[in-house]
């Protein structure tokens, strides 16, 4: 994709996707950024990594789009992560 897009439009084409974008504006401190050009997008980090590492390396940000899903029970803290049965 050539086009600079807006978040709102990334978030539009790309719900539920890893991206990762170029030509980016991403101002310091905000979770998302402001807009940039989408050059790789995959529906699963697994997929994404694959077609990252097969690309030309370039300075790039890479971010999901869409609610992060945290499994039922997931305790989140400031250091640690671990599932409670």
């Amino acid at each position: 994709m050539n086009k600079i897009l807006d978040w709102t439009q990334i978030q539009e084409e790309f719900q539920h996707q890893w991206v990762q974008l170029v030509d980016y504006d991403w101002p310091e401190g905000e979770p998302h950024p402001k807009s940039g050009k989408v050059r790789i997008n995959a529906p699963n980090r697994k997929e994404f990594n694959k077609l990252v590492l097969e690309a030309e390396p370039v300075d790039a940000a890479r971010i999901y789009v869409g609610d992060h899903r945290t499994p039922y029970g997931t305790v989140m803290s400031a250091n640690i992560a671990r599932i409670v049965s």
